[in-house]
């Protein structure tokens, strides 16, 4: 079922108001304000969906602060214009027009804040831990990153353009593609797996261990049940692992291994057959399209849908459809 993208707006030229709003949606803070000129105001509009959240905030106020217990969930953002400064034990910055970066994790930080325009997109500290372990077998409690700014241009023009792209879609109204919670989880999961080879952290650290050793066909069975029974759902490589019963390293291994694939394009091939059946099942004549049930199946980008069903199946989407 389609999950609505939650909207808000704040805006005031209040200090109370301000520091409260903040610490709502990002972390508490003890924050001095310059004196307000006549006309200058803290603006935010807000975008969540239970996956992420990305927010557009404006502020002609001058400020800074400090925040003790820091950031609980990961905040990164693009600078559109003025200035955010950073100073932590974890490492630091000071961001403007077109830099990018993201506030420490649970380290007291300060902060100073001159005339900026932003866009964050927020993200459940979870994604980052789950993506270290399925990807590079780090387990959640060793993720730790050394630095706030990307580990070089051409990885720093990489996440500007997914940041663009992932708040984008997030802050498309009225219909954003991310109500979807299939297509919300697999974006999560991208900025989350993009992050920890954009910053620098302890999973760019690890050597190339060897794999886990065998992994019985049979659980590679239990795994294949599971994706085939909830295709449905946006499911995780972590919940996939649990109903096989190995980790999601050898689940990784074993699928290629088996099957050629890794597990995540065995969910993708089985949610192409499902968005298939829907097609042939649907009638044209009474509103039905191949974006609504491409959608539907996690498949935001309808030419790339197009492309896969034509490989996998020799006609267009739109032809099924029509048939």
């Amino acid at each position: 079922m389609p999950e609505p993208v939650r909207r808000s707006s704040f805006s005031s030229n209040d200090d109370g108001e301000i520091i409260e709003f903040i610490r709502r949606t990002y972390a508490d803070n003890r924050s001095r304000f310059a004196p307000i000129r006549d006309g200058a105001r803290f603006s935010a509009l807000t975008h969540d969906v239970p996956a992420l959240g990305a927010d557009r905030v404006r502020t002609s106020i001058d400020y800074a602060g400090t925040s003790a217990e820091g950031f609980q969930d990961y905040v990164f953002f693009v600078v559109h214009a003025g200035s955010v400064q950073i100073g932590s034990r974890a490492g630091g910055t000071v961001a403007t027009r077109g830099d990018v970066s993201f506030y420490p994790l649970r380290v007291p930080i300060e902060f100073s804040m001159r005339g900026f325009d932003v866009t964050t997109l927020r993200l459940p500290a979870d994604r980052i831990q789950r993506a270290a372990e399925d990807t590079a077998g780090v387990p959640a409690a060793a993720v730790r990153f050394h630095g706030v700014t990307p580990v070089s241009a051409p990885m720093r023009r990489y996440w500007h353009s997914l940041i663009a792209s992932a708040a984008g879609a997030l802050m498309d109204h009225p219909a954003s593609p991310l109500s979807s919670p299939l297509l919300a989880e697999d974006l999560a999961r991208t900025v989350a797996t993009a992050a920890l080879h954009v910053f620098p952290n302890t999973t760019l650290d690890q050597h190339r261990t060897p794999g886990p050793g065998d992994v019985a066909p049979a659980a590679i069975r239990r795994a294949v049940a599971h994706i085939d029974a909830n295709a449905h759902l946006p499911i995780q490589l972590s919940e996939i692992a649990a109903a096989a019963g190995i980790s999601a390293r050898a689940l990784q291994y074993g699928f290629r291994r088996h099957l050629d694939m890794t597990p995540l394009e065995y969910l993708r091939r089985v949610r192409l057959d499902l968005a298939r059946r829907d097609l042939q099942r649907a009638d044209p004549a009474r509103g039905a399209t191949v974006r609504a049930i491409a959608v539907r199946w996690g498949f935001g980008n309808t030419g790339r849908f197009a492309a896969d069903y034509r490989a996998a199946y020799g006609v267009l989407p739109g032809e099924t459809l029509r048939s």
